[in-house]
């Protein structure tokens, strides 16, 4: 058997076993096609990741993953000409479809993290045409929450500039 390399851009992901013969119905053959489409479904496909500061001021993951998703996209989507950005708002486009394809998140799951997010004031809905919608992230309302998260770091800072000695000694002098 020849082995197969699976990439994701520029990293390999996965080396699978390919047959060099056409498949029947031989069962052993069989076995081998689920050993590769079961590898090539589940390490053949893009890693989700978030960023866990937005659990914090979304108050769940699966918002906090939505809002990751949409702010990693940012500089691409600004790049492209498809969203603009000011120090206060990114405003974008998106379909249901596209952000599930991209994340997994449910439609349900999204409308109810898109709610959330303009209940915290963080996003708006400003149109809809068809399936395509315009968001706005209000990026000063986003900033002012990481601010009042991040305060009790803030504090042992200032605590430890005061007094260095309490600091950890992996910490000291830097």
């Amino acid at each position: 058997m020849e082995r197969a390399i699976i990439k994701s851009g520029s990293q390999v992901r996965a080396f699978l076993p390919r047959a060099t013969e056409p498949q029947g119905s031989d069962p052993q053959q069989d076995d081998g096609l689920q050993e590769e489409a079961r590898f090539l479904h589940w390490f053949g496909q893009e890693t989700i990741a978030f960023n866990r500061g937005y659990v914090e001021i979304t108050g769940n993951v699966v918002t906090a993953l939505w809002l990751s998703y949409v702010l990693e996209r940012m500089p691409q989507q600004v790049r492209a000409g498809r969203a603009s950005l000011t120090d206060e708002r990114y405003s974008f486009t998106m379909t249901g479809s596209e952000c599930e394809e991209a994340t997994g998140i449910t439609r349900a799951q999204q409308a109810s993290s898109r709610r959330h997010l303009v209940e915290l004031g963080l996003l708006e809905v400003a149109a809809t045409r068809g399936k395509v919608v315009t968001y706005v992230v209000h990026l000063d309302r986003l900033r002012e929450r990481m601010n009042e998260h991040s305060q009790p770091l803030l504090a042992a800072l200032r605590q430890a500039r005061l007094n260095p000695a309490a600091l950890p000694v992996a910490l000291r002098g830097r």
